[in-house]
């Protein structure tokens, strides 16, 4: 059951006229729970605090954030997944939205398109921001669940959603980060896990033309995710590496969760 609080009261409403419902001026972070416990929820709340910043919005300090996601967790059967959204509008008001996590999106195929991406200036993109209108609908366009966003040089940045990690001869590569994409909290888990368990990876450009061997999103709310398809021809999707490291990446987060 969906359950969302607004400022701390469950039932609550935004105004309409609130900068978010005009002008979809937000920033927001999701968050997922093993067991009852958020995964990583201090690295959420630092980059929530980072987007924030960036554009200018008010963000309460990151214990008072912590506190209210936990509480809001509290009136939620503990032992199932959740999934949690917590949102900031420009003009302050707090939304946490707790759902049941839909498990049908964890490790499975995907299917992508591709579009020609540049970061303003002015927009960096680690900035985690709810303007995604130009996304999504390039994703439907083409049929697809995301998008993977290319530079001008032909390099895959990320997915609109998610990092983009593939294997080539044995070895995990992800792009480097910058600012022009998102640092996402799994991404960084995921290469711990690799490292953990001597799955060698390395951090280097991904040329969009290039052949892989495997291809994954990954993301809190899909963790792994194998590409089958990319602008609609047929793509690596998954291979015994990848399961390696989905395997890795639940032996980590059940040290750090318990679940």
């Amino acid at each position: 059951m969906q359950r969302i609080f607004v400022n701390g009261i469950e039932g609550a409403g935004i105004p309409a006229d609130d900068t978010s419902v005009l002008l979809g001026l937000t920033v927001f972070e999701t968050i997922r729970t093993y067991r009852g416990v958020p995964f990583r929820l201090d690295s959420h709340l630092e980059r929530l605090t980072g987007s924030a910043e960036q554009m200018l919005i008010e963000c309460p300090d990151k214990r008072t954030m912590h506190d209210e996601i936990i509480f809001c967790l509290e009136q939620v059967p503990a032992d199932a997944p959740m999934r949690v959204r917590y949102t900031i509008t420009a003009d302050g008001n707090r939304i946490v939205d707790v759902a049941p996590l839909d498990m049908s999106r964890i490790w499975a195929p995907i299917s992508v398109g591709r579009l020609d991406w540049q970061a303003p200036e002015w927009l960096p993109g680690v900035v985690k921001h709810g303007s995604r209108a130009g996304w999504i609908v390039a994703a439907q366009q083409q049929n697809a669940a995301e998008v993977l966003l290319v530079d001008s040089g032909g390099f895959i940045l990320e997915a609109n959603r998610s990092n983009v990690l593939v294997v080539k001869d044995g070895v995990v590569l992800t792009p480097p980060l910058d600012t022009r994409f998102l640092a996402g909290v799994t991404r960084s888990a995921l290469l711990e896990a690799a490292a953990k368990a001597a799955i060698p990876y390395e951090e280097r450009p991904l040329p969009f033309d290039a052949t892989y061997d495997e291809f994954y999103l990954s993301s809190t709310l899909k963790e792994l995710a194998p590409v089958v398809s990319i602008c609609g021809c047929p793509a690596p999707g998954e291979g015994p590496i990848g399961r390696r490291l989905l395997d890795a990446f639940r032996d980590l987060v059940k040290e750090e969760t318990g679940g």
